[in-house]
């Protein structure tokens, strides 16, 4: 079986989940700013790819538009901090409740946003930090954060 070439889509997926593990492994932190131009030589691809992950990226909230500056990496205020930790409570309390009724309801919107709340308090936190969720991993916070909001 041959390998087909990567479509532009599925290049701008892959590009994005290379971008969001680095995000969520602190290797690149919050604040730093993102050059699309050093992205794209370092993936080999023009930056058009490069600037479709980023909105991507931006829609999960783990990028910021910074006007006439591009974007940088989301840097969470304390408050900020204190809401994602309680909605990521408040969502992983309704999951349960939503899993434990007998006619097995629905809970792919419900999954989607715990996701993207858990992704946001990662972020903030860091890699080694202790929260009160368990963060599932990048691939599987891309797979549940597809959303766009």
């Amino acid at each position: 079986m041959t390998a087909q070439p990567m479509q532009p889509h599925s290049l701008c997926i892959a590009i994005a989940s290379k971008l969001r593990e680095r995000i969520l492994s602190h290797q690149i932190p919050p604040g730093s700013d993102i050059n699309d131009g050093v992205l794209a030589q370092e993936f080999g691809v023009s930056r058009t790819p490069v600037r479709e992950a980023m909105k991507l990226l931006c829609h999960e909230g783990l990028l910021t538009a910074q006007p006439r500056r591009g974007m940088t990496v989301t840097q969470l205020s304390a408050a900020q901090v204190a809401e994602a930790r309680l909605l990521c409570h408040l969502l992983a309390q309704h999951l349960s409740q939503l899993k434990a009724q007998p006619l097995n309801r629905c809970t792919e919107l419900t999954e989607r946003l715990h996701a993207v709340a858990q992704a946001r308090l990662h972020l903030a936190l860091g890699p080694s930090a202790h929260t009160s969720v368990s963060f599932s991993t990048p691939q599987a916070v891309h797979q549940h954060a597809a959303l766009t909001l």
